[in-house]
């Protein structure tokens, strides 16, 4: 990733003290040129329903799923957040195109869209749209440019630790108090920890198996929120993802 355009990416939307107001939101020319030209930013999109599901669908067949798989577990040593988020995008692309009844929001077109902010999302913090048709085909078409190499054993290794984390969750246990958990093994920020459990919820790893548990009055979880200790993690989609790598 070039450090140039990554800086003026990252400058668009961010400082020290948090997100740039949309007003004061802007890029030099000059510096949106180099950006765009080294696949960073875009120019706004404007984009159908039909036409966001066809390249959704596009993207979802041409991208394999090891791909996604091995780019997750290299993520997780090599801190290329962005790599970590397809497993989701990969999960929840799947899901629209399948499910007939899912509502027009959760597919994002419309006019005159920012990707750049779902760029900058992704690179930061492993993006926090995952629910989001748009940014699934982004984050995808994105991943599938990258040369993923082979995990290592760190990486391997590291996912069973973090399985084995899940593995010792107890009845009750919630999303927050798992997230805390996983610095015993996961050195990520809370931020960075949080979103890998969200992947890994929106992937149906961190799988909540009711969904009529009360939730607290303050939080931000999507996927993993009724999820609790006694829920563990589903094996079967381990072994789908993971399983050429010893991990189940």
């Amino acid at each position: 990733m070039d450090k140039k355009a990554k800086d003026i990416l990252f400058k668009t939307y961010w400082t020290s003290a948090g997100w740039i107001s949309d007003e004061n939101r802007k890029t030099e020319t000059g510096d949106f040129v180099y950006a765009k030209e080294k696949g960073l930013m875009f120019d706004p999109l404007t984009i159908t329903k039909a036409d966001l599901s066809t390249k959704i669908q596009e993207i979802v067949s041409s991208i394999s799923i090891k791909k996604v798989t091995d780019a997750f577990l290299c993520s997780l040593t090599n801190k290329r957040l962005d790599w970590r988020s397809g497993l989701a995008s990969y999960t929840n692309a799947r899901c629209l195109l399948i499910d007939d009844n899912v509502p027009d929001f959760y597919f994002g077109h419309g006019s005159n869209i920012d990707l750049n902010v779902l760029n900058f999302e992704r690179i930061k913090w492993g993006g926090v749209r995952h629910n989001n048709g748009l940014y699934n085909w982004l984050d995808l078409s994105l991943l599938n440019s990258e040369n993923i190499p082979n995990p290592t054993h760190q990486d391997i290794d590291l996912m069973k630790a973090i399985l084995v984390v899940f593995d010792k969750s107890e009845i009750g246990e919630t999303p927050s108090k798992l997230r805390e958990r996983l610095k015993e093994v996961f050195k990520g920020s809370k931020a960075e920890r949080h979103t890998l459990m969200e992947i890994l919820g929106c992937a149906e790893i961190l799988k909540p198996l009711r969904h009529d548990r009360k939730e607290p009055g303050k939080h931000d979880w999507t996927f993993v929120l009724h999820w609790r200790g006694e829920d563990k993690y589903d094996k079967e989609n381990v072994k789908k993802y993971f399983g050429e790598y010893g991990i189940e």
